[in-house]
């Protein structure tokens, strides 16, 4: 008995020592715990000062290229000057020379602060490198396949081998087609030599394409193509920022969008994107659009 209570006596000296041990670390590791609250505390006053930065400095405001970079800035300029009126802040128009060099940029994350371009790139952006979806068009997208009289009433399957014009990969056009078309033995030859939507329209009047995939807005002006398929509607232009952009400066730049539709004076911002107001964009409207890319890219 008298052993069994000397071990038993040990076992409660060993027990008290991890006590005290443990107490240790916990009062060591409290002040750090209290430290990072402290910090966290302080991220509003860094954000503050962050946003008095971006007040003064240029900031990048890349857009897609589906027009050449010369009509690029004929189309986007008067959007940028309406912002940087409203806003106050420095917004610079940059254009790519072309969907190869925008996608190399994308894929190294080398892009503007604000990005204005179709919905499947927002969404590839904010799930890839955190870009938070603005504003959009209030009016929601499609693509159509369209094509001349004497193929109307033909089907999508009858374009395979055929020749369709289109804007390079990854425009929102191309991708779509490519979604059609899945079967990589039974697909349509895709001319991705167009250098804008009706730069598209127009190879099929000049007889070089038997089909181009074009966009909505277009599909309704021309009442002599006939649309073989459509794809589902999608979230219209739309301007993401990028995660170091401070709440402020995002909030800032989505009200002067929304309330872009109401100022006469830059009417001609709407005009030139052929669209009829922007409205604040719901995130999870993009959550799985970038999924469209991964028929041609692996994402």
């Amino acid at each position: 008995m008298i052993a069994k209570d000397a071990t038993l006596t040990r076992f409660e000296v060993e027990i008290r020592h991890l006590v005290t041990v443990f107490c240790v670390l916990a009062a060591s590791v409290l002040p750090l715990s209290l430290a990072a609250q402290d910090d966290n505390a302080s991220d509003p006053v860094m954000t503050e000062a962050d946003a008095l930065e971006w007040q003064t400095q240029p900031i990048d405001f890349l857009v897609n290229p589906i027009y050449p970079p010369e009509q690029a800035e004929q189309v986007y300029q008067p959007l940028v000057e309406y912002l940087r009126t409203e806003t106050g802040l420095d917004l610079q128009l940059i254009t790519a020379r072309n969907f190869h060099r925008y996608w190399v940029d994308a894929r190294r994350n080398e892009a503007a602060p604000f990005i204005l371009e179709d919905a499947h790139m927002a969404s590839w952006r904010m799930n890839q490198h955190g870009y938070q979806p603005l504003a959009m068009a209030s009016t929601p997208t499609s693509f159509s396949l369209l094509t001349m009289g004497h193929m109307a009433d033909d089907q999508l399957e009858d374009f395979i081998g055929r020749q369709v014009s289109s804007l390079p990969s990854p425009s929102l056009g191309y991708v779509v087609l490519t979604n059609w078309f899945t079967n990589p033995l039974q697909q349509p030859l895709i001319l991705s030599n167009a250098t804008s939507w009706l730069d598209a329209i127009e190879i099929v009047f000049a007889g070089e394409a038997d089909a181009a995939i074009v966009p909505q807005n277009l599909v309704l002006r021309y009442p002599n193509l006939y649309p073989i398929q459509q794809s589902d509607e999608m979230p219209g232009l739309t301007l993401s920022a990028a995660s170091e952009v401070p709440e402020s400066i995002r909030q800032t730049v989505t009200d002067a969008l929304i309330n872009l539709a109401d100022n006469p004076d830059f009417h001609s911002a709407l005009f030139e994107l052929d669209i009829e107001a922007f409205v604040a964009a719901n995130p999870d409207d993009f959550a799985e659009l970038d999924q469209l890319l991964s028929t041609i890219f692996s994402l």
